[in-house]
């Protein structure tokens, strides 16, 4: 069983294939996407189930919603980026506890509870939390959480 968040500080995870001259990053966000399609893999050969906070789904709108501001990302693909990233089975958890996860949140010297909610799942679950986000790793981890980095490089 894992705790999974995909969400990068700069929500690259979901950016569409263009050109470096375009999109200075988007070298980097390739290689992330391919880490993480690699591990997903993995983990159904090996039979592990995901889960994540139900807000992931806000989470993936929103990063989809930036992409297309930013024009990283054409209007026309929303939809099918969405059945793609809707198409992995995540087991989504409704928020439980929220003095908990208020509690991480100052744990972790934050103001949003997001991050927390990941963390207090990955706890209840007795499992790991997978994150592209290394501040968030970092932080958590200074702090004897259960937190695992992706690593992309």
């Amino acid at each position: 069983m894992r705790a999974l968040f995909v969400r990068s500080s700069n929500n690259a995870a979901t950016v569409e294939r263009r050109s470096r001259r375009q999109c200075p990053y988007c070298a980097r966000t390739r290689r992330r996407a391919v880490v993480v399609e690699e591990l997903l893999r993995a983990w159904k050969a090996e039979g592990e189930e995901l889960h994540a906070p139900a807000l992931l789904r806000y989470e993936v709108a929103n990063a989809l919603a930036q992409a297309v501001s930013a024009g990283q990302l054409a209007s026309e693909a929303v939809a099918d980026t969405s059945q793609r990233i809707g198409s992995v089975p995540i087991v989504l958890h409704q928020l439980g506890d929220t003095p908990l996860v208020v509690a991480m949140a100052q744990c972790l010297e934050r103001r949003s509870a997001y991050n927390a909610a990941y963390l207090v799942l990955a706890e209840e679950l007795g499992t790991q939390l997978w994150t592209l986000d290394g501040p968030l790793a970092r932080n958590a981890a200074s702090r004897g959480l259960p937190v695992q980095l992706i690593q992309t490089s």
